[in-house]
């Protein structure tokens, strides 16, 4: 972020110098006070429960010097730059729309009821010919926006992830990026609590395409069933990618095998193929590795190097990550889970090698009135694809999934962590891989950690 001063910061939120110089400049965005330094502007979020203005005297303590404040009654100094605003949030989205109207790189926009975070990564990878910008951790909010903006550079293309769970997120957030081209990885049921039906939650990620001017590209998924007909907006220009080979498309795959749940397969990019290898687990990445190679044409990049790149990629802790131990292995997937990736997940035993294939399954929350449901047909879905050699749940709600599950696997229920690891310790053999999936406040890294230090146990 270049040096923006403090006469910029008031014309960009509509706010009011009350207190320092309108020529003094910050260069970075902060709203935790602990990041404060002499080169930060701080804004104090408002909640339910916290008001962080609290922290205002500290933040200059730490050499800040430049705030913006929805209250008037703060500490103040003639040197501490304030501008008053009405709302803090709604200045810092405010902010976050004038620094992009001075960036001329284009924007990748990526959203979707999972997978956003992998697939932001593979499309990095797939244009790492040119220098990239991608969104930091998981900075995809309205919040989190503004300041991922604030963060580019030099680079010469980015990829902006874009997440929301309520009603009007999205288009708060994508008339802040104006994306240049976007794509949605899926629509599934992830905070279908708050947004009630797929259809909804489609409609909402569709905002995406706000601020996209005429001519403008999307990509979606056409083995999503909401994806591969949907409405359409004028003036957008809609290509669709598939794993599962439907060659009406614009991009498919062909030709996948798996090594040891790795796919590899032909990607069919316009009248281009290319042989893609990849790093991470599962059937669902060939989606997430076909539209990045798709977005590096889209910019006219070499499909090949685009998929070299994708070789790189290894996935993220606690995100199918493949922890190998001397005498069995772990899939540990503990980040988070919605009924989708879940799934997805336990789709990767299908093709993994093992002397027995385990499950460990704990409750998925904001799941809304149809919990038990969604949660018994993850059990269906073992019982019509996966043959697996055991399943343990944790929590009241995940017992529904091995409610009906086929009589060959072997169930039992734990009502806590520390049950479920006491009795793993003398469960375990070799030879053995166990994947563990669950919303992460259920804490199954928790039991990964102990899981970990089990191999003095194993026969």
């Amino acid at each position: 972020m270049n040096d923006t001063t403090i006469n910029e910061l008031a014309f960009a939120t509509g706010g009011e110098i009350i207190s320092g110089n309108e020529n003094a400049v910050f260069s970075n965005i902060v709203i935790d006070s602990r990041q404060a330094d002499k080169d930060s502007l701080f804004v104090p979020l408002v909640g339910e429960k916290n008001d962080a203005h609290k922290f205002l005297e500290s933040v200059y303590d730490m050499g800040c010097r430049v705030a913006i404040s929805s209250r008037k009654d703060i500490f103040l100094k003639d040197d501490f730059n304030i501008v008053l605003v009405i709302d803090t949030t709604e200045a810092l989205q405010k902010l976050g729309k004038y620094i992009r109207s001075k960036l001329t790189l284009p924007l990748v926009g990526v959203t979707g009821s999972v997978g956003k975070t992998t697939t932001r990564e593979m499309v990095a990878l797939a244009l790492s010919d040119l220098k990239v910008f991608k969104t930091p951790n998981n900075f995809n909010s309205q919040v989190g926006v503004p300041i991922t903006l604030s963060r580019i550079n030099d680079e010469e293309i980015g990829v902006i992830e874009l997440g929301m769970s309520q009603f009007g997120e999205m288009e708060r957030i994508a008339k802040i990026v104006n994306c240049d081209c976007a794509l949605v990885t899926n629509i599934g049921t992830a905070h279908i609590e708050n947004l009630h039906t797929r259809e909804n939650i489609r409609a909402e990620k569709f905002h995406i395409m706000d601020g996209m001017k005429e001519g403008s590209v999307v990509f979606l998924n056409a083995d999503n069933d909401l994806l591969f007909d949907p409405p359409k907006e004028k003036g957008i220009v809609y290509k669709y990618f598939s794993a599962k080979g439907n060659t009406s498309c614009d991009y498919y795959a062909t030709d996948i095998v798996f090594n040891n749940a790795m796919p590899e397969f032909t990607a069919h990019i316009g009248g281009k193929k290319v042989r893609v290898h990849l790093n991470v687990f599962g059937e669902h990445q060939i989606s997430n590795a076909l539209v990045a190679i798709a977005v590096a044409d889209h910019y006219n990049l070499s499909v090949e190097s685009a998929a070299k790149h994708l070789e790189e990629f290894r996935g993220f802790s606690h995100r199918q990550e493949l922890i190998k131990l001397k005498d069995f292995t772990i899939i540990d997937d503990t980040y988070n889970a919605s009924p989708d990736s879940m799934k997805a997940s336990i789709s990767i035993l299908k093709d993994f090698d093992a002397e027995r294939k385990i499950a460990i399954l704990a409750d998925m929350k904001e799941l809304g009135t149809d919990e038990k449901i969604l949660h018994k047909e993850i059990g269906d879905f073992i019982n019509e694809n996966v043959k697996l050699d055991a399943i343990f749940t944790v929590g009241e709600l995940a017992k529904e999934i091995i409610k009906d599950i086929n009589k060959d696997i072997y169930t039992k229920s734990f009502e806590d962590n520390e049950s479920l690891e006491k009795f793993m310790s003398g469960y375990l053999k070799a030879g053995d891989v166990c994947l563990l999936k669950g919303s992460n406040s259920m804490r199954l890294f928790d039991v990964v950690d102990k899981i970990k230090n089990y191999e003095k146990f194993i026969r």
